[in-house]
């Protein structure tokens, strides 16, 4: 585009064309495509080449735009989740209670959410074993066995 605004400006496409090394029929070219559908008409058609993509040549802001409004919304659920976690924690004033039985009981509340934190992520948050949720989960699941025997 700059090339262009200096045709634009006055400049002779053959001193250009000499002084940049492109040939002056592609300067030709991208004066008709300009005049023809401005600025974005210069753009290749089709997907962008991965060349292109890693060189940083092809416009992504809206691939920006999008990466950035994943990474915040992923950054919300991280709040969200340390938000219950504290509240779990906050109840061992209360009672007394294991705090990690509190942070899992957030961990698994969580779960329950559609699109949310995995377990692994959950648990790298909290600062407590993953493998010790699903042991927390195993002895809920026995604890809760003998009730349904008793219905």
């Amino acid at each position: 585009m700059q090339v262009v605004r200096r045709i634009l400006d006055g400049e002779k496409v053959p001193v250009l064309s000499k002084e940049l090394g492109i040939h002056r029929k592609l300067l030709y070219e991208w004066m008709r495509r300009v005049n023809e559908g401005g600025e974005y008409n210069l753009r290749e058609r089709g997907r962008p080449r991965k060349i292109d993509m890693a060189a940083g040549t092809v416009d992504s802001a809206p691939q920006r735009v999008a990466e950035l409004e994943r990474t915040v919304a992923h950054q919300q659920l991280v709040i969200e989740f340390l938000s219950h976690a504290l509240q779990q924690v906050e109840k061992l004033h209360h009672k007394k209670n294991n705090w990690r039985k509190n942070i899992f009981q957030a961990v698994d509340s969580m779960l329950q959410r559609q699109g949310g934190l995995s377990v692994e992520t959950m648990c790298k948050l909290a600062h407590v074993a993953r493998s010790g949720y699903y042991r927390y989960l195993r002895t809920r699941v026995a604890d809760a066995s003998p009730e349904r025997n008793r219905k």
